[in-house]
Order: C-alpha cells, then sequence, then structure tokens
C-alpha cells in the first residue's frame, strides 16, 4: 500500500516528490520547514497509545495533517486526517480498534499553497514509515525488573 501511496504522490505533485532507485518517496529539501515527531515508548499490546506531531508552520497555512498508519492485520495503510492546536496533532491508538502485533506509520502535512512535508524522513529526506513491536506489558516490566536487580 506503501506503494500506492507513493505512486499517487508523486503522479499528483511531481514538482514536489523525486523518486529514487529503491522505489520510495524523497522530499524535496526545504530546510526552513520543520515536523518533529518523537516515537512512543514502549508500545503495549491491548494499550492505546498516542502518536503525535509537532510543526512549526502556522495553522492558516496548513491545509491538512495525516496520519497513515496500519497494523501487520490490516492489508492497507489508514488515513486519520488530524486535528491540532498551536502546531501539536495528535491520534489516540485503541489497539482494541485496530489489532495486532506491530505497527506502522508515517505523517504529512498539505499546505493551502499544495506543498506535502513528510515525517519522519532518513538523511537523504526519503520518507521512512516508522515500524514498533507491540510488547507484552507483564513481560516488559518483568525483564526489565530483573534487569535493574
Amino acid at each position: 500500500m506503501l506503494k500506492v501511496f507513493t505512486f499517487f504522490f508523486i503522479i499528483s505533485n511531481s514538482f514536489l516528490f523525486t523518486q529514487n532507485l529503491n522505489n520510495q518517496v524523497q522530499l524535496n529539501v526545504i530546510e526552513d520547514i520543520k515536523l518533529f515527531h518523537s516515537p512512543p515508548e514502549p508500545l503495549f499490546t491491548g494499550r492505546p497509545f498516542e502518536l503525535s506531531l509537532v510543526t512549526e508552520l502556522s495553522e492558516p497555512i496548513i491545509h491538512s495533517t495525516l496520519l497513515f498508519f496500519k497494523t501487520d492485520s490490516m492489508e492497507s495503510f489508514r488515513e486519520i486526517n488530524l486535528e491540532g492546536k498551536s502546531g501539536l496533532y495528535k491520534f489516540k491508538v485503541n489497539t482494541k480498534d485496530f489489532p495486532g502485533n506491530s505497527i506502522e506509520y508515517f505523517f504529512a502535512v498539505k499546505t493551502n499553497d499544495g506543498k506535502i512535508y513528510g515525517a519522519p524522513v532518513n538523511d537523504q529526506n526519503v520518507l521512512k514509515p516508522i515500524k514498533k513491536v507491540f510488547l507484552d506489558p507483564v513481560k516488559y516490566y518483568e525483564q526489565k525488573q530483573r534487569l535493574n536487580q
């Protein structure tokens, strides 16, 4: 599904993106635009968690802020339109509504002038979705307790 998303953006916004040899989305480098995301740690099976994005873009120029995610039990990415205030956009993921053993996600911000910015990106400014495995909370804390002794 990521390839479908990539294809859609490349075709519809070819002046914004370039495509590298691995069929990944590469965003144009624009140093003055910043999107910040810190993945939550740890993510537990059966427990909700929040995914958030912070941007320096002012609200009047933002057309939409989107979260794309899927669990390992979903066939395609789900698109969620994020509501935000003062540059903070967040979505609470309830693992009971979206079951699975892992999650893969990324963010996209579209401005009123048609530009699209993504997060997270690697050093070459290529969109790189985050992949996280859900942990069993009991096993996690038992292991943590053993390591602290």
